[in-house]
């Protein structure tokens, strides 16, 4: 089963239901007033209208929040955005529970509340603690060594309370100190990187899949920051 479809299975059992199991968690961003939400229905052209229809078929559950608003002002844009994101999100090799430990650590990189908050849920649905959550390093205090200090240990208490696959704490790890000294550096060392590429499993396109939900996620979060996009639904 992929994340899409696990990601379809909980939003087909109810929004009410999924919200319930959810903890809630604080957010910053809710009460933001966007410079700019992209065009409005009256001004969109027919390509927009199209465009905005599929955006949110595609995403029940949270419609055109985010970045969708500002990229459908252009099409050309906005269209692409849209089929990068979705292979980022649902079609790499990487677990949700990974792909949501490097999304909030790009949103809290790169000051972006909006995403980080956007994404506390879905990290909690993807099996991700609160505590480590909340104990990512955020705005001026993101750094690889708060990150070591703050997140790692908590990754390693979660595994032994859990009784975890030790592969998979392992994983998450890697993970974390790769994408982490990414955000940090704007590249990894020849360590890390044969380092991270041995624990999971010797294949370089791991690699690329994390480089790519990086980079397309501080893309979001440029989005999100300059036009100061709030994590509320629209409605």
């Amino acid at each position: 089963m992929t994340k899409q479809s696990d990601l379809n299975t909980m939003e087909k059992e109810g929004d009410n239901n999924t919200e319930e199991m959810i903890p809630e968690l604080a957010t910053t961003s809710e009460g933001f007033v966007a410079r700019y939400n992209g065009p409005s229905w009256e001004d969109m052209t027919a390509e927009q209208r199209n465009m905005e229809h599929e955006i949110v078929q595609s995403r029940p559950r949270t419609g055109m929040a985010g970045p969708f608003g500002p990229w459908l002002a252009v099409p050309s844009i906005a269209g692409p955005s849209q089929a990068l994101g979705k292979a980022c999100r649902y079609d790499t090799s990487l677990s949700m529970r990974e792909s949501e430990l490097v999304i909030l650590l790009t949103g809290a990189r790169h000051y972006c509340h909006t995403e980080f908050d956007l994404h506390q849920g879905e990290a909690l649905l993807a099996g991700i603690p609160p505590e480590i959550i909340q104990a990512i390093p955020r705005d001026d205090h993101f750094s690889m060594a708060q990150v070591e200090q703050s997140v790692i240990p908590l990754l390693l208490v979660s595994s032994s309370s859990s009784s975890g696959d030790d592969d998979c704490i392992q994983s998450d790890i890697a993970i974390v100190r790769f994408a982490s000294e990414l955000l940090e550096t704007s590249t990894v060392t020849d360590e890390t990187y044969a380092s991270t590429k041995a624990i999971l499993g010797g294949q370089d396109s791991k690699l690329v899949e994390i480089t790519s939900i990086i980079g397309y996620y501080t893309y979001c979060a440029y989005t999100l920051n300059v036009f100061h996009i709030p994590s509320k639904k629209p409605s």
